[in-house]
């Protein structure tokens, strides 16, 4: 079954005119994609007997100061976002989303994929690469 969700996302990736094979990951259901200065990484994976689809891309660390008024303005900006969620892992910020993986068609992930890449330049807290 995960051969199947596989495949779907290898047809994503080579609709948006990438080479599939060059973003494999590692291990088997890892993809790392970059766009500009991001990584979007996609991970498809079975646990408990559920097939789980995400799509990460981390963004930047937290400030070192007002930390809370951070994390209150990423909560703020999330209700205006479609299916992607800013998260707070340890001190760094990502682009989130995670969902079952029966409900992805193809132009679903290129939507996700897409979403994600804009999403990332959009977010204007992120410090410029010099």
């Amino acid at each position: 079954m995960l051969q199947k969700y596989y495949k779907l996302v290898d047809d994503a990736i080579s609709e948006l005119g990438i080479n599939p094979d060059e973003t494999r990951g590692e291990q088997p259901g890892q993809w790392n994609l970059k766009k500009g200065d991001f990584d979007i990484m996609v991970d498809v994976w079975e646990q408990e007997n559920h097939f789980l689809f995400q799509i990460v891309s981390p963004l930047c660390s937290l400030p070192d100061e007002n930390k809370e008024g951070f994390m209150l303005y990423l909560m703020q900006k999330n209700y205006g976002m479609s299916s992607l969620a800013y998260a707070i892992m340890e001190d760094s910020v990502f682009l989130k989303h995670t969902t079952e993986a029966h409900s992805l068609t193809k132009e679903n992930i290129v939507a996700l994929l897409t979403k994600t890449a804009f999403y990332a330049e959009q977010s204007s807290f992120v410090p410029k690469a010099e």
